[in-house]
C-alpha cells in the first residue's frame, strides 16, 4: 500500500486530461487554512498566510465543456492534529476575464492517524 500511493500520486500529477493555459494568483479562505493561492496550466500551490504553516499542491483536470474540474494533490498542515493529507476531490471555476472564482470540496485522507475530513475552500484569482 505504501508503494502505491506515491505511484498513483505521481501518475495523477503527471497526466494531463485537459491543461487550462494561464496563469493566476489570488486568495482562497476555507477549511483547513487560508492563505496565498497561485494556479499555473493546471497546476495549483496554495500556501497557508495564518498563524499556522500549510501548504497545498495539486493537479486539476477539467471537465471538457463544463466549469466543473476533478483535482488530485496533497497537503501539509501544521496543526495540533492533523499533518500530512491526499486530497483528492472536485471543485468549479468560474471565469469573467481576468478574474476567476472558485470553489473546492475534498474529503482529505490524513495519513498520519488514517482520518477522512470533509475540508472546503473558495477563492478568486487574478489571471495574466
Amino acid at each position: 500500500m505504501k508503494k502505491i500511493m506515491p505511484l498513483l500520486l505521481a501518475f495523477g500529477l503527471c497526466a494531463s486530461m485537459n491543461a487550462n493555459a494561464g496563469t493566476g494568483i489570488g486568495v482562497s479562505v476555507g477549511d483547513p487554512f487560508w492563505g496565498l493561492d497561485m494556479k499555473h496550466n493546471g497546476f495549483r500551490v496554495n500556501v497557508s498566510l495564518d498563524d499556522q504553516f500549510g501548504v497545498g499542491v495539486n493537479k486539476t483536470y477539467g471537465v471538457q465543456g463544463t466549469p466543473l474540474y476533478l483535482f488530485l494533490g496533497g497537503q501539509y498542515v501544521d496543526r495540533n492534529k492533523h499533518y500530512v493529507a491526499i486530497t483528492p476531490g472536485i471543485g468549479a471555476e468560474f471565469r469573467v476575464r481576468p478574474m476567476g472564482f472558485y470553489v473546492d470540496l475534498t474529503p482529505a485522507v490524513y495519513l498520519d492517524e488514517l482520518d477522512i475530513e470533509l475540508e472546503a475552500r473558495a477563492g478568486f484569482r487574478v489571471y495574466f
